[in-house]
């Protein structure tokens, strides 16, 4: 059974994904610049909870409460917010340690007003922070025609390289050979096999000439 996709991917999931159609932070930066790919954060959403970091000398807890708020009975929760293109920008200009303030995001990659929630005081983020939904990706490939082709192949291509492989793979061939021999056992007497013999020792041979 294969496992459902999760729903959404840290930037650094998507360049490896779109590597081959020449795709990195620079690449994501000019998108967000361009505003042609949506980005977004992921907002937990943890209720009361507290907070402990010990340190050689003591030991700090912090505690934080949630004040009391109002929401209507069809009220939902979204945990994945979207990011304004010059807010996406911002971050991704960002150096390191540098947080990037947001006043407003949006519950929806539409980010109309009224999928829009601003706040009194800045949410901060950072480049780690930035993620890809699956949806938009798949919206992104489908209308830029991203050829993910030349990325299969190469992830086959450095599974059969992998020296920590080649006992599987030494298992595999010796599997297959089996097989071959019988069949020409089988059907076409000793013909066949000599023949198969006298190849498999030429491609030895050529192997350890190589």
């Amino acid at each position: 059974m294969t496992l459902r996709e999760k729903d959404f991917f840290t930037l650094e999931e998507i360049i490896a994904r779109w590597r081959f159609a020449g795709c990195d932070r620079a690449t994501l930066l000019t998108y967000a610049t361009r505003d042609i790919l949506v980005f977004s954060v992921y907002l937990r959403d943890l209720g009361d909870h507290k907070t402990i970091e010990e340190t050689p000398d003591e030991k700090i807890i912090t505690t934080y409460s949630v004040p009391f708020k109002f929401v209507s009975p069809t009220y939902k929760w979204h945990s994945i917010r979207y990011l304004k293109a010059d807010d996406a920008r911002r971050i991704l200009e960002a150096t390191s340690g540098e947080q990037i303030g947001l006043g407003g995001l949006f519950s929806s990659p539409i980010r109309d007003k009224a999928s829009g929630t601003g706040y009194p005081q800045a949410i901060y983020f950072t480049y780690a922070d930035l993620i890809i939904t699956r949806s938009e990706r798949d919206r992104f490939e489908t209308e830029h025609k991203i050829n993910l082709a030349s990325g299969r192949v190469s992830k086959a291509w450095r599974w059969f390289s992998d020296a920590s492989n080649q006992k599987t793979l030494s298992i595999l061939g010796a599997g297959v050979a089996a097989v071959f021999i019988a069949a020409c056992q089988s059907s076409n007497g000793g013909q066949k096999l000599d023949q198969f013999r006298e190849s498999d020792a030429h491609t030895r041979m050529s192997n350890i000439i190589l």
